[in-house]
């Protein structure tokens, strides 16, 4: 196998394993995350997946450009203040340090083996 195929074989597997670990949760199930500050608020204009894919590839370019389009946000008080009065609830995958999560409208429905 090529310096390339075998990339390519590693990053569908990690899609593969971040599909599989992608879930729903609701924010007291955060909390404990906001208290250590690890939680990233990703715009649901972005693919949660590739995002967690941009963090593993150490793509700096990419998310710091989220970041100034505020598009990829560190979670804040105003933020946790938020959704605990809403009860607000997420589609969340951890790439570590950073658990990132999309809040949940009540009219998407996440797609299964996407």
């Amino acid at each position: 196998m090529t310096d390339d195929s075998q990339h390519q074989a590693n990053e569908e597997t990690l899609r593969e394993r971040l599909q599989k670990e992608r879930g729903p949760i609701d924010y007291l199930e955060l909390q404990k995350f906001f208290a250590k500050g690890v939680i990233l608020l990703i715009d649901e204009t972005l693919d949660l997946i590739a995002v967690a894919e941009k963090i593993h590839a150490d793509d700096t370019a990419c998310i710091e450009g989220w970041i100034n389009d505020k598009l990829v946000v560190r979670a804040h008080d105003e933020h946790a203040k938020k959704w605990l009065s809403e009860k607000t609830c997420f589609e969340a995958v951890t790439m570590m340090p950073w658990v990132l999560v999309q809040e949940k409208s009540v009219n998407t429905k996440r797609k299964d083996n996407d």
